[in-house]
């Protein structure tokens, strides 16, 4: 027996684990050799052959857990996206409204450059490919962008209905300036590690959206 299959045979306790407790060791395995592997090399170079290996299994049993190579790719973004929300976005937010909440997430956002870099490396490789004609990545990040946006304007909206900001903006327009403000920032900072003061960058982006909606009429 490897020492992984040890390892996800019993926990650091030393008891035996469960079937499912083992299944779900061996997929968090699998999940972070893929995200390690695709920020070094891409999507597309990835088989799940090396995502075994990495983890210490076989291409079969990346398989088996994950059916093919694309449900790989949605279990991998969905696990990055769903902890970046649940660990870090809502509480980050948590009793904020409006404004507020928006600052908030752009600052905890850019905060994850530093804090989770490979992560979001991982992402933003995959944000490349989807540009791609691999159709499966496209799919995946234009479905995560919609959702995306969609809570960026559920929050501009609640700052409407606050008297924050303007009646007359278009929402869908200004979620996607907000997500592409995050966006570019954090493209900029993967490409060109420390090329700016990312703390000030933070403060100047929170200051441009409150200036931006709280603009008045010409």
């Amino acid at each position: 027996m490897s020492s992984v299959e040890t390892q996800d045979e019993r926990g650091k306790s030393g008891e035996r684990r469960t079937q499912a407790e083992r299944t779900a060791a061996a997929a968090r395995r699998m999940l972070r050799a893929a995200g390690k592997l695709i920020a070094k090399q891409g999507y597309t170079k990835t088989s799940l052959a090396q995502v075994g290996k990495e983890a210490g299994y076989t291409g079969g049993l990346v398989s088996h857990h994950f059916g093919s190579k694309e449900g790989l790719l949605r279990r991998l973004v969905g696990n990055i996206t769903g902890r970046f929300y649940q660990d870090q976005i809502a509480p980050a937010i948590s009793g904020k409204n409006g404004l507020d909440a928006l600052c908030g997430l752009v600052d905890e956002y850019f905060s994850e450059l530093s804090v989770r870099e490979e992560r979001m490396r991982t992402l933003y490789v995959l944000m490349g490919e989807a540009l791609g004609p691999v159709s499966e990545i496209n799919d995946v990040f234009a479905e995560l962008n919609r959702g995306f946006r969609s809570s960026i304007r559920d929050t501009l909206e609640e700052a409407a209905e606050q008297g924050e900001i303007r009646f007359d903006l278009d929402l869908d327009a200004e979620a996607a300036l907000c997500l592409g403000i995050m966006r570019g920032v954090a493209f900029q900072w993967m490409t060109d590690p420390n090329c700016f003061d990312l703390e000030a960058v933070k403060k100047s982006a929170k200051h441009a959206i409150r200036s931006h909606y709280a603009a008045k009429e010409g």
